[in-house]
C-alpha cells in the first residue's frame, strides 16, 4: 500500500484511515508528521502519524479507556 493509496481510501470513508494505514503514514518520512486525530470514548487527541500507535497502545493497556477511531485531522 502506498501513502497515496492511503489518502485515498481515506477520502472515501470521510477521512477515517485503519491501523494498516496508520502504519505506512508512519513508516514514509514525507507523511510520518502526518496530524492524526484520535477520538476515545472519553476524549480526543491530536497526534503524529508516527507516534499514534504508540498512544492508542496506552490507552488500551491501561482498560479504562478505548479508541473509536482515527482519522487524518485538517484545519480547514
Amino acid at each position: 500500500m502506498t501513502t497515496s493509496t492511503v489518502f485515498t481510501n481515506a477520502k472515501e470513508r470521510c477521512g477515517f484511515v485503519n491501523d494498516a494505514e496508520v502504519a505506512v503514514l508512519a513508516s514514509n518520512p514525507a507523511t510520518r508528521f502526518q496530524a492524526l486525530l484520535v477520538r476515545c470514548g472519553n476524549g480526543r487527541f491530536i497526534v503524529t502519524a508516527q507516534d499514534c500507535k504508540w498512544f492508542i497502545d496506552i490507552i488500551e493497556s491501561t482498560g479504562k479507556d478505548y479508541v473509536r477511531d482515527v482519522s487524518l485531522y485538517s484545519s480547514n
